[in-house]
This record gives C-alpha cells, structure tokens and sequence, in this order.
C-alpha cells in the first residue's frame, strides 16, 4: 500500500538537523516502525504540490504547519479546495494538528486562536466515542500538543471523538473516511521540549513549568500512530464501519 502525505510546512534551520527537515519524515519514521512494507510519495503542499490524482495513493496525510488553517494564501486556498474533493470522493484521509484544523476549515468547520493560549506538552483527553479501529483501546490519549489555534466548531456531521476542557474538540471523525487529530503523534519528547523552549518568551511561568513538567509522563504516540493506520485501512482490523459512537456526540 500507498500513503500520500503532504507536508504543510518545514523544521526552522537549527531545528532541522536533530529533529529533520519536514514533518513528513517524522511520520515516515513512526509508520514504518508499524508497518515496514508500506510505501510513501510526499508532496509539498507549502509549495504549491497537490496530487492530481486523489486514487494515486491507498490513503492520505496533512501535517502539521505554523500557518494558520483559515488564512487566504494561495496554498492554503488550494489545499481546503484539495480537502473537498477529496471528502467528496470518500478517499481516507487523516490530519494532525493543522491538518486537523485545515479539514475542518475546509468542511464548514471554524478554526480560531483560542483565547485561552499556548496548548504545550503532553495533552490528556478522555476518548467520547468509540471507535473499532481504537485497537488497543484507551479510555484516555496521551498525546504530545503544540498549538495555538483550534478547531472551535465541527463541520457539520462530524463526530467528536476526544477533547477537554482546554481544547473540547481535539478529535474529530468526518463520515467513516476522514480522522483529524490536533495532537502530535509523529513528535518526540525531545523536539516537542524544544519548542517548548523556543516560546518561552510568550508563556507565563506557570504554563511553562506544567508544559515542561507534562514530559515527564508517558505518551501514547505509538498507540496513536496505529490508530491511524488501522483507520487508514494499512493494518489488519481497521473496520470503520459507523458504529461505536456515543449518544450525543455527533455535531
């Protein structure tokens, strides 16, 4: 199998030595630890790189970015543009973290800076709504966060799968072959430490001594990273039949 992933921003340069130069390759780099015959093709979507054909891939990957899901730049425009097509023809897709907020930008959703600041370091959310593709199943996700923005309200129909108060609509099913995440399964406690450090400037000593604090527990990244690909339909048991969802959940 195939999975398209398009890379929606790059490292800054004294990040990109340790840590790698795109975010296409931190994922790389954790689905095949889980999958190790699984092929890619990445496009820069910052560059204006958007496939053509949405069947060249089995299945598909929007990263992460600094930029904002709502802006009007042009690759940005292209990309929500790109998005529906691809809903419209049901091809699996996955987002995370902009990825997350660009879908549901894109499918009628809102995405906003939230009043409430920086979301740093390990993100803990109680899962709403199972999901059979949840193998192994968790009650609470654990997941590595680093944004500002979020998505304030769903698109219309979607699911909410996972949130807290801090950032209510942290995981969001569209349909059984669209999954949004806002969290980073693809970092390391590492790269995620660094960018902790890197706004120190614009957290109060509070926030960035929980942030910090945050690391020391466990995450499940790797539990995350097989729930996409089981989602995705590139390892056994991903059944995304609708079912699972709790009553009073969907947007």
């Amino acid at each position: 199998m195939r999975l398209g992933i398009l890379d929606c921003d790059r490292l800054d340069p004294d990040l990109a030595g340790d840590f790698g130069p795109v975010y296409s390759e931190m994922f790389i780099k954790g689905f095949r630890a889980l999958a190790p015959e699984l092929e890619f093709r990445v496009w820069s979507a910052l560059d204006g790189e958007l496939p053509a054909d949405l069947h060249e891939c089995d299945a598909w990957l929007i990263t992460g970015s600094r930029h904002d899901a709502y802006s009007d730049i042009p690759w940005i425009r292209a990309l929500r543009d790109w998005i529906r097509r691809a809903h419209d023809a049901d091809v699996k897709l996955a987002g995370v973290c902009f990825g997350h907020q660009v879908i549901a930008q894109a499918l009628g959703g809102e995405v906003v800076k939230s009043t409430k600041g920086w979301g740093l370091g390990v993100s803990v959310h109680p899962m709403l709504a199972r999901q059979p593709w949840m193998e192994p199943e968790l009650e609470t996700i654990r997941i590595l966060a680093s944004h500002q923005d979020q998505v304030e309200q769903l698109p219309p129909g979607a699911t909410r799968l996972a949130g807290n108060d801090f950032c209510p609509n942290f995981m969001f099913l569209q349909g059984d072959h669209i999954v949004a995440i806002q969290g980073h399964p693809e970092f390391s406690v590492a790269y995620n430490r660094a960018l902790i450090e890197r706004r120190r400037d614009f957290l109060s000593d509070d926030r960035y001594q929980r942030s910090l604090s945050s690391l020391e527990g466990e995450v499940d990244s790797a539990t995350m990273m097989q729930w996409l690909l089981q989602f995705l339909g590139i390892l056994p048991g991903a059944d995304t039949a609708a079912g699972g969802i709790t009553a009073g959940e969907r947007a």
